[in-house]
């Protein structure tokens, strides 16, 4: 697993982004399709909109590989939450960013989830204190 310093992770958000962006695009896509799909009666346009589902599907799939692929570690899909590992003061951390957020502005310890977020500031602070 891919070990991130705050700039690197920083910098790798900005590649995940419009993924993510994209993810949110095709979730609503797929949410008409499903409603289309209800409403439907005609047999061959139901066998496209299945089709079509499946398709919508397998490319969200590959999108959060993407993700992965890029180093983030996903750790929730509604919201769509993305953390990556990094190394502080002789152990590893989560860096935590959430879709509506602008950069990286929280981290938490490994063992600890959303609930146990803290601002990157207290990172700094305690570099400063060495």
């Amino acid at each position: 697993m891919k070990v991130f310093d705050l700039d690197t992770a920083r910098e790798t958000l900005v590649v995940i982004k419009p993924i993510v962006e994209e993810i949110n695009t095709k979730r609503m896509e797929l949410t008409e399709a499903y409603e289309r799909l209800q409403e439907e009666q005609d047999p061959l346009e139901r066998m496209y909109l299945e089709s079509h589902i499946k398709d919508l599907e397998a490319l969200i799939d590959s999108l959060f590989r993407k993700i992965e692929a890029l180093g983030g570690v996903i750790k929730g899909i509604d919201p769509i939450l993305v953390d990556f590992l990094s190394f502080h003061k002789n152990r590893y951390i989560w860096l935590c960013w959430k879709e509506d957020e602008d950069t990286i502005m929280y981290w938490h310890e490994l063992n600890e989830g959303f609930a146990g977020r803290k601002p990157i500031s207290l990172l700094e602070e305690e570099e400063d204190m060495l």
